[in-house]
């Protein structure tokens, strides 16, 4: 593929590209500034933070499907102007046209990967706090570390809890060895830290005339080490917001403790994997665009197109979504679809320079 090749289809995809992704953003901000335009702050610099934070969000949605419509007009455009049947008498293979849309769409999709792993992540709960400070919270939290039991009553944005009770037992893990309790806590220096905390010891032989229990208070007792706000959300919620480092850390303290990961594996697959699928649909679309604008409806084909990339975009997100609240498995919500997709996309790109 010449650089010249590249910077001819590149630009023409890159143009459409940046036009459908800036007016899908502003779309989207546009019609979710509807539902809070009477909560709006006074402060402009509020308001502007507002917009910047929700057209980051938007991206979820419209940097995948903007990938996929820029790839469609370009295309059909360079059909209609006879620029696509006048480079492939040039000598230039379909393939060739095809590798500048590829590795632009690839490139986006891993920026967007990378952007993941970032507090990019987050940008929903920042729109959400702007007009709810307190933010909602997460309530009745109760997770396992090595041999204790911990119950939060109250998890909120600023990292306090409130009504904490811990539950440790014996190295046997069969008795109840002591309990503590604390009517607030905070996340600081990578542990929670209880404050006032009481801990009861429990005697070891229950028989009458020995020891009772002992109660010893701590001004400050930290517990749950690593254990973030962000990694104790992707216990508690449904469809936890969380960046890929956070979900990482989320999975090594499941394995650690032995619980049950399917959620946090179809986390890392819907932030990782998922958006890898549009090179690979482009293929696709790719194998079945026609050599010459008389082959084919180009109004026809390009609606075809637009259908089967949003029903495409909907299978992955609706799968990933099921996966995540455990309705299905990971790997068959995620994996299995994407593996049958990359196999269908070599397929067509195998045979994709014989196709008239």
């Amino acid at each position: 593929m010449s650089f010249s090749l590249f910077l001819f289809v590149g630009r023409y995809y890159l143009r459409y590209f940046i036009v459908i992704f800036i007016a899908l953003g502003l779309f989207f901000v546009s019609i979710d500034s509807l539902k809070y335009a009477d909560s709006f702050a006074d402060s402009a610099n509020l308001l502007i933070l507002f917009f910047v934070y929700d057209f980051m969000y938007a991206m979820n949605f419209t940097l995948p499907i903007s990938l996929l419509l820029a790839m469609t007009i370009c295309y059909l455009s360079l059909i209609k102007s006879n620029q696509y049947t006048a480079l492939l008498a040039l000598g230039y293979s379909k393939k060739a046209l095809l590798h500048p849309i590829l590795w632009i769409s690839l490139f986006f999709s891993f920026v967007y990967v990378g952007l993941n792993a970032t507090p990019f992540a987050y940008a929903q709960e920042k729109v959400e706090k702007f007009f709810d400070k307190d933010g909602a919270p997460t309530t009745d939290l109760f997770v396992k570390y090595n041999q204790s039991y911990v119950y939060f009553g109250t998890i909120n944005f600023v990292r306090q809890a409130h009504m904490i009770r811990v539950f440790e037992l014996g190295k046997d893990k069969k008795e109840l060895e002591n309990f503590t309790q604390a009517k607030e806590a905070f996340f600081d220096h990578n542990v929670w830290v209880l404050k006032d905390a009481i801990r009861q010891d429990l005697p070891k032989v229950w028989e009458l005339g020995n020891p009772g229990t002992k109660g010893v208070h701590f001004a400050s007792l930290p517990i749950l080490k690593n254990f973030s706000p962000k990694v104790l959300d992707s216990f508690s919620q449904t469809k936890p917001s969380i960046s890929i480092v956070d979900a990482i850390n989320s999975l090594k303290i499941l394995h650690a403790q032995n619980i049950s990961d399917s959620k946090i594996r179809a986390v890392l697959y819907a932030l990782i994997f998922v958006p890898l699928f549009v090179p690979f649909v482009a293929i696709i679309l790719a194998y079945y665009t026609p050599s010459l604008a008389r082959y084919g409806n180009l109004y026809l084909l390009g609606f075809g197109f637009i259908i089967f990339s949003l029903i495409v975009w909907g299978m992955f997100f609706s799968l990933s979504q099921f996966a995540i609240t455990d309705v299905i498995l990971p790997e068959i919500g995620v994996i299995i679809p994407l593996a049958m997709l990359i196999l269908v996309a070599i397929q067509c790109y195998i045979r994709l320079n014989k196709r008239i």
